[in-house]
């Protein structure tokens, strides 16, 4: 398939997931929820859509990331009347991007009604105790950016800025994480004018061993490290946990500065951890006179799996023209020796996850990016395409459930099948509306379980507490006789209650979407969830509710009323706190309990 009709195909199933969702919402906010399925967001965003076409401002949503101290504006450029996606000119993408840095710098003099959503990210803002270290500036949008080319704005406060981009294209990218990049093919001795040595670590003597891979060690230029991902770009972490993100936080800005001093950039190789790859096969000669040291021409299906962030720092340091002569990057490259026989992509995909997983040390990687890989994560995802859901119309089940223990797994699952009769029955059997990834089904569970609390500080921190809430299931730990603890078996019942959660807190998210939110809505499905439990517990049955795949709307006007209450306490209690931030507290939960408990008790 061509490029072009690939992209088109794309954006016409993307477009017609967002319509199905405009039944509910408005059409800018089915968009961002749409979009927000594809990238790694640390907090939830907050739809507040503010617009000042006279001052030429707008926001269409914003998050602060309270880890990385940093406050991200989300605008959304959407024409849901587009049949085939646009261009997006690097001039239209400025316009657009500083849309958001005009609000950043004039908030405090914009008059805005105080019952505006907006009031809330106003009083953040203005909350001494908050720091902002960088502004991101998220662009959505459905057309494509052909250029590529980074957005630099500035602004008077000693504030990072940067500007993403999310645009057809490099959501279609992530939807197709691993089936281009083994066409990779890197010949650095031509293209570039370098090479790189290796020392070749050596085999185990046994005879009797068989591995399927050599590993090298050694280190590569900076500057040819750069050079190649300026022509590869994201491509070339495709498979890197961390993949599709820029230079960011605190340690990302660390290598820069490390780079920019004269005095320090020749310890770079002694302060940074360096990057581990993979490849599939490469044109690898030994040096002259050494039996040990490899010369690496070339390489085919080349892939950083871990130091990701530092291959983008760098080269991030080599387009703002930092000389990177003499500074080097320590590298591990492993050449997997698979044939078919070995089922090569799940032999590749399991060395990768394992490098990702014990190699980093230097970088923050996402806790569910590193607990994919635990028997509990495999064990849903084992149930998950093995039981079928309860017909409900007295023929036999047609469809499951698909949990997503990595991210885009459906998406490259779906697309390594045949387009057409085998894609159609993939989908019949895993229907997109029942996909599940691994941190919604821990802000789910979390605020099933009373922590609504920890669902609102966002997915990672949701999906830290529910493994360790399920720590029984896939940690070994140790009892005071010494001795390991037999993990507990995970089962299909297990699995299912847990579906359960999920069914009952998508009710509550549709009931609450009837209340025409725009800025806290992701706080009332959490809390009204917790308070649903908290008093009606003993009434909800959760194998009826997965047998039914549904809560029944006899709960429906309870929820309503809870969600009401709910909202009106969040607005009040926050006082001039921002309500988001307030809601990220066990402080909070604790009042809401006492306070609304009681009068919500009786409501059935």
């Amino acid at each position: 398939m061509s490029i072009k009709h690939e992209l088109q195909t794309f954006y016409s199933e993307l477009m017609s997931d967002i319509r199905r969702e405009m039944t509910r919402k408005s059409s800018f906010e089915a968009f961002l929820d749409e979009y927000l399925k594809y990238i790694d967001a640390s907090s939830a965003p907050i739809y507040v859509e503010f617009y000042r076409p006279n001052l030429n401002i707008q926001v269409d949503a914003y998050s602060y990331d309270d880890n990385e101290k940093e406050l991200n504006l989300y605008i959304l450029d959407f024409n849901e009347f587009m049949n085939y996606p646009e261009e997006l000119s690097m001039t239209a993408l400025k316009d657009l991007a500083n849309k958001a840095k005009r609000f950043y710098s004039q908030f405090s003099t914009i008059p805005i009604d105080p019952s505006h959503p907006i009031m809330d990210l106003i009083r953040l803002l203005n909350d001494n105790s908050i720091e902002i270290e960088k502004l991101t500036v998220t662009v959505f949008t459905n057309k494509y950016y052909r250029s590529n080319k980074p957005i630099e704005l500035k602004i008077p406060q000693n504030v990072e800025v940067d500007v993403q981009v999310w645009d057809i294209d490099r959501i279609l990218q992530v939807t197709s994480l691993d089936q281009d990049s083994s066409n990779i093919v890197i010949d650095f001795k031509s293209e570039f004018n370098q090479t790189f040595e290796l020392m070749y670590v050596p085999q185990p003597k046994d005879s009797k061993s068989n591995s399927k891979f050599d590993c090298y060690i050694g280190f590569i230029s900076a500057e040819l490290l750069a050079k190649v991902y300026d022509m590869w770009g994201p491509k070339l972490v495709e498979r890197n946990v961390r993949s599709f993100l820029q230079a960011r936080g605190a340690t990302n800005k660390g290598i820069k500065d490390t780079l920019k001093n004269n005095t320090e950039k020749e310890m770079f190789v002694v302060y940074n951890n360096g990057i581990s790859s993979v490849a599939h096969s490469g044109k690898i000669e030994m040096a002259v006179n050494n039996e040990n040291l490899f010369e690496v021409h070339s390489l085919e299906g080349w892939q950083i799996v871990n130091g990701g962030q530092t291959t983008a720092s760098i080269h991030h340091a080599y387009k703002l023209g930092i000389d990177l002569s003499d500074v080097y990057v320590q590298t591990k490259l492993t050449i997997l020796q698979l044939t078919e026989n070995d089922n090569l992509k799940l032999a590749e995909e399991d060395m990768v996850s394992k490098i990702s997983k014990f190699a980093n040390t230097q970088n923050k990687i996402n806790q569910s990016d590193l607990l994919a890989n635990t028997r509990f994560m495999s064990s849903l995802e084992h149930f998950s395409r093995s039981v079928w859901i309860p017909s409900q119309n007295k023929r036999k089940s047609e469809s499951k459930w698909y949990f997503e223990r990595a991210r885009g797994q459906y998406m490259v699952d779906l697309n390594r099948r045949k387009r057409g009769k085998e894609q159609t029955e993939f989908k019949k059997e895993f229907p997109k509306e029942l996909l599940l990834n691994k941190v919604d089904l821990a802000k789910n569970f979390m605020s099933w379980e009373g922590f609504p609390h920890v669902s609102s500080k966002g997915g990672e921190e949701a999906f830290k507490k529910f493994m360790e809430f399920n720590k029984a299931y896939w940690k070994y730990e140790v009892g005071k006789d010494n001795q390991s603890r037999e993990l507990e078996e995970v089962t299909a019942l297990i699995y299912k209650e847990l579906i359960a959660k999920v069914i009952i807190n998508r009710r509550v998210e549709i009931l609450v979407d009837t209340l025409g939110l725009k800025g806290y809505k992701a706080n009332v499905i959490y809390y009204t969830t917790a308070m649903l439990n908290l008093l009606h517990k003993e009434s909800i049955n959760l194998q009826e509710v997965w047998e039914k795949q549904i809560l029944s709307d006899r709960w429906d006007n309870v929820i309503k009323e809870i969600a009401q209450k709910t909202l009106e306490f969040l607005r009040d209690s926050a006082g001039d706190q921002n309500v988001t931030q307030w809601a990220k507290k066990e402080q909070c939960w604790q009042q809401y309990r006492k306070e609304c408990g009681k009068q919500l008790k009786y409501i059935i």
